[in-house]
């Protein structure tokens, strides 16, 4: 009965490592997504920005 215990907290233990690591990884990649949108949305400003410059230049 006690191995039974045991190995049962064992796998517990184990259930509870995984859910953590799996935790830690949603958490990176999430951010990295931000991250990525954010630099995208900037590029995109960024983009438009020296669109409308050139577009001021061309027709003044």
């Amino acid at each position: 009965m006690k191995r039974n215990a045991q190995a049962a907290i064992e796998y517990l233990m184990m259930i509870a490592i995984v859910l953590i690591i799996v935790f830690v990884v949603v958490q990176m990649v999430r951010r990295t997504i931000i991250n990525a949108a954010q630099n995208i949305q900037n590029l995109t400003q960024t983009i438009v920005e020296e669109l409308q410059k050139a577009k001021e230049g061309v027709n003044p």
